[in-house]
Protein backbone atom coordinates (compact mmCIF):
# COMPACT_ATOMS: atom_id res chain seq x y z
CA UNK A 1 0.00 0.00 0.00
CA UNK A 2 1.36 3.39 -1.00
CA UNK A 3 2.59 5.69 1.75
CA UNK A 4 0.93 8.99 2.60
CA UNK A 5 3.83 11.10 1.33
CA UNK A 6 3.93 9.29 -2.03
CA UNK A 7 0.18 9.68 -2.43
CA UNK A 8 0.60 13.37 -1.67
CA UNK A 9 3.32 13.62 -4.30
CA UNK A 10 1.07 12.06 -6.93
CA UNK A 11 -1.76 14.44 -6.03
CA UNK A 12 0.29 17.64 -5.93
CA UNK A 13 3.31 16.80 -8.10
CA UNK A 14 5.81 18.21 -5.59
CA UNK A 15 9.51 17.56 -6.16
CA UNK A 16 10.92 14.91 -3.76
CA UNK A 17 13.95 16.12 -1.79
CA UNK A 18 16.66 13.55 -2.49
CA UNK A 19 19.66 12.96 -0.26
CA UNK A 20 22.54 10.49 -0.45
CA UNK A 21 21.93 8.32 2.62
CA UNK A 22 20.67 4.75 2.69
CA UNK A 23 18.40 3.58 5.46
CA UNK A 24 14.84 3.29 6.75
CA UNK A 25 12.66 6.37 6.74
CA UNK A 26 11.71 7.31 10.29
CA UNK A 27 8.33 8.61 9.12
CA UNK A 28 6.95 6.15 6.56
CA UNK A 29 9.14 3.12 7.32
CA UNK A 30 10.25 2.58 3.72
CA UNK A 31 13.81 1.72 2.73
CA UNK A 32 15.57 4.34 0.61
CA UNK A 33 18.95 4.89 -0.98
CA UNK A 34 18.29 8.62 -1.32
CA UNK A 35 17.56 9.46 2.29
CA UNK A 36 18.16 12.72 4.09
CA UNK A 37 19.69 13.27 7.50
CA UNK A 38 17.25 12.71 10.32
CA UNK A 39 16.99 16.34 11.37
CA UNK A 40 14.01 18.38 12.55
CA UNK A 41 13.42 22.00 13.52
CA UNK A 42 13.29 23.34 17.07
CA UNK A 43 9.49 23.25 17.11
CA UNK A 44 9.46 19.50 16.52
CA UNK A 45 8.31 17.80 19.72
CA UNK A 46 7.34 14.35 18.44
CA UNK A 47 10.51 12.33 18.84
CA UNK A 48 8.60 9.30 20.12
CA UNK A 49 6.79 8.95 16.79
CA UNK A 50 9.94 8.85 14.63
CA UNK A 51 12.29 6.74 16.76
CA UNK A 52 12.33 3.62 14.56
CA UNK A 53 14.12 4.92 11.44
CA UNK A 54 17.50 6.48 10.72
CA UNK A 55 16.85 8.73 7.68
CA UNK A 56 14.05 10.75 6.09
CA UNK A 57 13.06 9.60 2.62
CA UNK A 58 12.77 12.13 -0.25
CA UNK A 59 8.96 12.16 -0.08
CA UNK A 60 8.70 12.60 3.69
CA UNK A 61 11.43 15.23 3.58
CA UNK A 62 9.00 17.39 1.62
CA UNK A 63 6.60 17.21 4.57
CA UNK A 64 9.31 18.16 7.04
CA UNK A 65 10.53 21.03 4.84
CA UNK A 66 6.97 22.33 4.52
CA UNK A 67 5.90 21.60 8.09
CA UNK A 68 4.12 24.92 8.65
CA UNK A 69 1.92 24.36 5.60
CA UNK A 70 0.71 20.90 6.63
CA UNK A 71 0.25 21.53 10.34
CA UNK A 72 -1.83 24.66 9.83
CA UNK A 73 -4.61 23.13 7.81
CA UNK A 74 -7.06 20.27 7.66
CA UNK A 75 -7.07 18.25 4.50
CA UNK A 76 -8.60 15.42 2.50
CA UNK A 77 -6.14 13.56 0.27
CA UNK A 78 -6.84 11.13 -2.55
CA UNK A 79 -4.48 9.85 -5.23
CA UNK A 80 -5.42 12.76 -7.50
CA UNK A 81 -6.50 15.56 -5.15
CA UNK A 82 -5.19 17.40 -2.09
CA UNK A 83 -8.01 19.46 -0.61
CA UNK A 84 -7.22 21.77 2.35
CA UNK A 85 -10.26 23.07 4.22
CA UNK A 86 -11.33 25.16 7.19
CA UNK A 87 -13.29 24.21 10.31
CA UNK A 88 -16.54 25.54 8.85
CA UNK A 89 -16.24 22.93 6.08
CA UNK A 90 -15.76 19.87 8.29
CA UNK A 91 -19.35 18.64 8.20
CA UNK A 92 -19.54 18.89 4.41
CA UNK A 93 -16.25 17.00 4.05
CA UNK A 94 -16.75 14.31 6.66
CA UNK A 95 -20.29 13.36 5.66
CA UNK A 96 -19.40 13.26 1.96
CA UNK A 97 -16.15 11.29 1.90
CA UNK A 98 -15.19 9.58 -1.37
CA UNK A 99 -16.57 6.05 -1.75
CA UNK A 100 -14.79 5.12 -4.97
CA UNK A 101 -11.15 5.81 -4.08
CA UNK A 102 -8.67 5.53 -1.22
CA UNK A 103 -8.27 8.62 0.95
CA UNK A 104 -6.61 10.20 3.98
CA UNK A 105 -8.38 12.63 6.31
CA UNK A 106 -6.62 14.99 8.72
CA UNK A 107 -8.40 17.22 11.25
CA UNK A 108 -6.96 19.52 13.88
CA UNK A 109 -8.17 21.37 16.95
CA UNK A 110 -4.92 23.25 17.53
CA UNK A 111 -3.60 24.10 14.05
CA UNK A 112 -0.14 23.51 15.51
CA UNK A 113 0.42 19.75 15.89
CA UNK A 114 2.49 17.82 13.34
CA UNK A 115 -0.25 15.32 12.67
CA UNK A 116 1.11 14.49 9.24
CA UNK A 117 3.70 12.22 10.85
CA UNK A 118 0.88 9.77 11.74
CA UNK A 119 -0.93 9.79 8.41
CA UNK A 120 0.42 6.39 7.35
CA UNK A 121 -1.82 4.92 10.05
CA UNK A 122 -4.93 6.45 8.50
CA UNK A 123 -5.24 5.27 4.89
CA UNK A 124 -8.86 4.43 4.08
CA UNK A 125 -9.62 1.98 1.30
CA UNK A 126 -12.32 2.75 -1.24
CA UNK A 127 -15.75 1.78 0.05
CA UNK A 128 -14.63 1.22 3.64
CA UNK A 129 -17.28 1.47 6.36
CA UNK A 130 -14.75 1.88 9.18
CA UNK A 131 -13.17 5.28 8.61
CA UNK A 132 -9.91 6.31 10.26
CA UNK A 133 -8.75 9.89 10.58
CA UNK A 134 -6.05 11.74 12.46
CA UNK A 135 -7.06 14.55 14.82
CA UNK A 136 -3.81 16.22 15.87
CA UNK A 137 -2.00 13.20 17.40
CA UNK A 138 -5.09 11.05 17.95
CA UNK A 139 -6.08 8.20 15.65
CA UNK A 140 -9.88 7.91 15.56
CA UNK A 141 -11.91 5.19 13.83
CA UNK A 142 -15.65 5.53 13.31
CA UNK A 143 -18.54 4.62 11.05
CA UNK A 144 -20.55 7.38 9.45
CA UNK A 145 -23.88 6.17 10.92
CA UNK A 146 -22.39 6.20 14.44
CA UNK A 147 -20.86 9.65 13.98
CA UNK A 148 -24.08 10.95 12.42
CA UNK A 149 -26.14 9.70 15.37
CA UNK A 150 -23.80 11.30 17.90
CA UNK A 151 -23.65 14.50 15.88
CA UNK A 152 -27.47 14.76 15.76
CA UNK A 153 -27.66 14.32 19.54
CA UNK A 154 -24.99 16.94 20.06
CA UNK A 155 -26.76 19.32 17.68
CA UNK A 156 -30.07 18.82 19.49
CA UNK A 157 -28.54 19.58 22.88
CA UNK A 158 -26.61 22.57 21.58
CA UNK A 159 -29.93 24.08 20.49
CA UNK A 160 -30.72 24.38 24.21
CA UNK A 161 -27.51 26.35 24.78
CA UNK A 162 -25.66 23.50 26.47
CA UNK A 163 -21.96 24.19 26.09
CA UNK A 164 -19.51 21.85 24.44
CA UNK A 165 -17.61 21.61 27.71
CA UNK A 166 -20.73 20.27 29.44
CA UNK A 167 -21.25 17.77 26.62
CA UNK A 168 -17.63 16.61 26.88
CA UNK A 169 -17.67 16.21 30.66
CA UNK A 170 -21.37 15.35 31.14
CA UNK A 171 -21.34 17.90 33.98
CA UNK A 172 -24.98 18.95 33.71
CA UNK A 173 -26.26 21.49 36.21
CA UNK A 174 -29.75 22.18 37.53
CA UNK A 175 -30.55 24.81 34.90
CA UNK A 176 -29.62 22.34 32.15
CA UNK A 177 -32.02 19.77 33.58
CA UNK A 178 -34.75 22.40 33.84
CA UNK A 179 -34.27 23.59 30.27
CA UNK A 180 -34.37 20.09 28.81
CA UNK A 181 -37.20 19.00 31.09
CA UNK A 182 -39.37 21.83 29.77
CA UNK A 183 -38.77 20.60 26.23
CA UNK A 184 -38.77 16.81 26.64
CA UNK A 185 -40.26 15.94 30.01
CA UNK A 186 -38.53 14.25 32.91
CA UNK A 187 -38.14 10.72 31.51
CA UNK A 188 -36.79 11.78 28.11
CA UNK A 189 -34.44 14.28 29.74
CA UNK A 190 -32.94 11.59 31.96
CA UNK A 191 -32.52 9.32 28.95
CA UNK A 192 -30.68 12.03 27.04
CA UNK A 193 -28.40 12.85 29.94
CA UNK A 194 -27.70 9.18 30.62
CA UNK A 195 -26.72 8.76 26.99
CA UNK A 196 -24.31 11.69 27.19
CA UNK A 197 -22.84 10.17 30.35
CA UNK A 198 -22.29 6.88 28.52
CA UNK A 199 -20.44 8.74 25.74
CA UNK A 200 -18.01 10.54 28.05
CA UNK A 201 -14.39 9.95 26.94
CA UNK A 202 -15.62 8.34 23.71
CA UNK A 203 -13.40 9.72 20.90
CA UNK A 204 -16.22 9.55 18.34
CA UNK A 205 -18.47 11.58 20.67
CA UNK A 206 -15.65 14.09 21.12
CA UNK A 207 -15.35 14.30 17.34
CA UNK A 208 -19.10 14.86 17.00
CA UNK A 209 -18.89 17.70 19.52
CA UNK A 210 -15.99 19.27 17.67
CA UNK A 211 -17.69 19.32 14.28
CA UNK A 212 -20.95 20.61 15.75
CA UNK A 213 -21.65 24.35 15.67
Amino acid sequence: METFSKTLQHATDFQPVEGDLEGTCCMCGEHTTHGNKKKFGNNFTCADYISSGDVICPYCQHLVSNSNKYRRTMFLLTEDSFKPFKKKDIKEIIFNLPSDKDFYLYLTKTWQKLGYILMNHARNSAGTKDITCIVDYNIITFTLPDLQEKYELCKRLREYKISKEVLETASFEVHHYRRLNEAYGNIKTRQLINKVNSYKNNPVWDLAIYICD
